[in-house]
């Protein structure tokens, strides 16, 4: 019995780490380029320095279904999700909660060419 139950628990000790190691390689490298579709450049994106600073659920609010790409349902046009544009910028989720002054919880205050460089 005692061997089952040592068993048991080093496959699920065994799937926790295979689960996180997954995870973690999910991340995107360090320069990704993301575009909001509007008219400024896109911007360069650092996921390393912002896991530091948030939980993934922070930015990912789809991240128990699966999702993680904000262009899955944030597209340029169309579709029930605001636009990639208005999601980045909302004041109470993404990239404006912590870098405009006037979001829900401001950490390091960002002016336009800042993010959006030409």
């Amino acid at each position: 019995m005692k061997k089952i139950v040592l068993f048991v628990a080093a496959c699920v000790f065994s799937l926790g780490l295979a689960v996180g190691a997954a995870q973690a390689t999910d991340a995107p490298a360090d320069g990704l380029k993301v575009t909001n579709y509007g008219k400024k450049a896109a911007v360069t994106f650092d996921h390393s320095k912002h896991v530091k600073e948030a939980k993934c659920e922070q930015c990912h609010h789809k991240a128990s279904e699966g999702k993680y790409k904000c262009g899955e349902c944030h597209k340029a046009k169309g579709g029930d999700a605001p636009s990639f544009k208005k999601a980045a910028h909302n004041k109470e989720k993404a990239c404006w909660s912590c870098h405009n002054k006037r979001g829900k919880t401001p950490k390091k205050v960002l002016k336009c060419n800042q993010c959006h460089k030409k």
